[in-house]
């Protein structure tokens, strides 16, 4: 005689943790607070971690923005919109963070899920992520949700400016009235 299987786990009962939901103008401030604790912005510095960040998000597809909570208090979020760049149709998933002791308990799969299901009921045909390579988690989660790489890029970055100080912008642009 086999074993009975287990029953089916669905999303919403292995997250049952924390209520995912529409972020609202009243949570920025806690999730600007938890953005700080969570990202370090270095190993993307073309993005930067601001209210401005959230602010972008929100003007431009707010129902694609969702918050994880227990009571009160928020434990992770998730922002995106469209369009992506020149592509009107696709989704940029930009942010993803929870708080380190609720990882691993399928809370950024649920976060993950409305936000995708938000871009595509909003006409999104194609939804994007950029994910650090030493990202282990992220990464996981993106293929656990379908995702595959489509290409890896190396940012290259000038460690100073410094050189292009060496003359002023007046003085580079000055016309000689001799």
């Amino acid at each position: 005689m086999l074993p009975e299987k287990e029953p089916a786990v669905t999303i919403s009962a292995m997250t049952s943790i924390a209520e995912v939901r529409p972020i609202e103008n009243r949570d920025v401030p806690e999730i600007l607070e938890l953005g700080n604790e969570i990202f370090d912005v270095s190993v993307f510095p073309y993005s930067v971690w601001s209210l401005g960040a959230i602010a972008k998000h929100l003007d431009q597809q707010p129902e694609a923005c969702h918050v994880a909570e227990v009571g009160s208090r928020k434990v992770g979020f998730v922002l995106a919109s469209m369009p992506f760049f020149d592509q009107k149709y696709w989704g940029h998933v930009e942010w993803i963070g929870l708080r380190r002791d609720f990882r691993g308990k399928a809370l950024a799969t649920k976060l993950a899920d409305a936000t995708i299901r938000a871009l595509y009921h909003a006409g999104a045909t194609r939804v994007v992520g950029d994910i650090s390579t030493s990202n282990r988690e992220s990464k996981l989660l993106a293929r656990s949700m379908g995702f595959t790489e489509l290409t890896t890029m190396t940012l290259f970055a000038a460690p100073s400016l410094d050189w292009i100080k060496s003359v002023a912008p007046e003085e580079e642009f000055a016309t000689s009235d001799a």
